[in-house]
């Protein structure tokens, strides 16, 4: 099995390379599989596939190459600090306030997969990138242990896994290098069957065994009580699919409706699933530009963001954002606001919404693009 980590080491290579050509950029799909995957075999993703999961553990495996002496949070802490990053995840979905949507503004996981696809963060955000990454040459893997809310839902998934790693209770010696090892602080020598939603699939407790058999990978023993569990776990996992789908759809869509903002700024709903929030102005006048309606790509937070812009008698009538792949809370954050606001000053000179950075500079950014072409 020490072979397993040769192999993990290259997928996760190859899955940072694919994060720099664009691959993650726009893998709804591909995450939904993903996280089905977890229901069969565990937490992949965090183990082979999160370009920062692999960017800390090469700084670990680095710290112990220049003579680091790992840290291990104590047990007893431990056992509740591995709830933060739950309480984080429910936070992020259930909570508006403006300060939860500038912390989660400042996620380093996210940011750093931004940075991968060529989009420089600010200067604040390659701190907290840097310092997890530094951290994690004293600490194993200190972000995905305790902050990071995506791996919340693979690990969720992996609660109702049909194949998990098994401890043969005859053989072990307890010696517990499969504990020490362990980059999740999970007590493996402990466990019949490895039922934390913290691991990740790494096998690093699988390769340290001494014992030849006593840890395999391999199809979960189904108790009784464990049955009962699987019915209580599937509801839990409807949910969050179901949450995931939401989150990361890509046409912004309030309730079925369309948001419509009128010339003095109130709220119109129209009972269409429309693919765009609309903003129509007919009060503000401005010269320059050419009737006509032009569309301008910029990059939000996750890749590219188009946006179309209508301009009727010289004046900005429409900024309707008709594509992007921008994490809905945020999106719908902006898009709540930039496009009024372009509207009401005839002027893409707005300040971004705070908590949305990116995805207001996308709209931005697209809409001068797009009044390139109409003046």
């Amino acid at each position: 099995m020490k072979k397993i980590q040769i192999i993990r080491l290259s997928f996760q290579l190859l899955c940072v390379l694919l994060s720099v050509i664009g691959f993650f950029q726009s893998f709804q799909v591909t995450m939904i599989i993903i996280m089905l995957v977890g229901i069969v075999g565990g937490a992949y993703y965090c183990g082979w596939i999160c370009p920062y999961g692999t960017l800390q553990e090469i700084f670990g495996k680095l710290g112990n190459k220049i003579g680091i002496k790992k840290r291990k949070m104590p047990a007893p802490v431990q056992k509740y600090l591995q709830y933060l990053r739950y309480i984080i995840y429910i936070c992020f979905a259930l909570i508006t306030f403006d300060i939860f949507f500038t912390l989660f503004s400042y996620d380093p996981r996210s940011n750093f997969l931004m940075l991968l696809s060529g989009n420089i963060p600010s200067v604040a955000i390659l701190i907290i990138i840097i310092s997890f990454v530094v951290l994690g040459m004293f600490f194993e893997r200190p972000f995905c242990n305790y902050l990071c809310f995506e791996g919340v839902k693979y690990g969720a998934m992996s609660l109702l896994r049909v194949f998990t790693i098994k401890r043969n209770t005859n053989s072990c010696i307890n010696c517990k290098r499969c504990d020490k090892v362990c980059p999740m602080n999970i007590q493996v020598s402990k466990a019949e069957q490895l039922r934390s939603p913290q691991c990740i699939n790494c096998f690093e407790c699988v390769s340290a065994c001494p014992v030849k058999g006593t840890l395999t990978y391999g199809k979960v023993i189904f108790t009784q009580k464990l049955k009962r569990f699987y019915f209580v776990g599937i509801g839990l996992a409807i949910l969050v699919v179901a949450f995931t789908i939401f989150e990361h759809h890509h046409v912004d869509i309030d309730g079925g409706s369309e948001k419509v903002f009128d010339d003095d700024g109130n709220v119109n709903i129209n009972n269409q699933n429309k693919t765009a929030t609309v903003i129509d102005s007919s009060e503000v006048h401005t010269d320059g530009y050419m009737d006509g309606t032009y569309t301008g790509t910029a990059k939000g937070h996750n890749g590219d963001m188009t946006v179309e812009v209508t301009i009727a008698s010289g004046q900005i009538t429409k900024v309707q954002v008709a594509d992007h792949i921008d994490d809905a809370k945020w999106f719908n954050r902006a898009n709540d606001v930039i496009p009024h606001e372009i509207i009401s000053s005839q002027s893409t000179d707005v300040d971004a919404v705070s908590g949305a950075t990116f995805s207001s500079q996308g709209i931005i950014d697209a809409v001068k693009n797009a009044l390139e072409s109409a003046k």
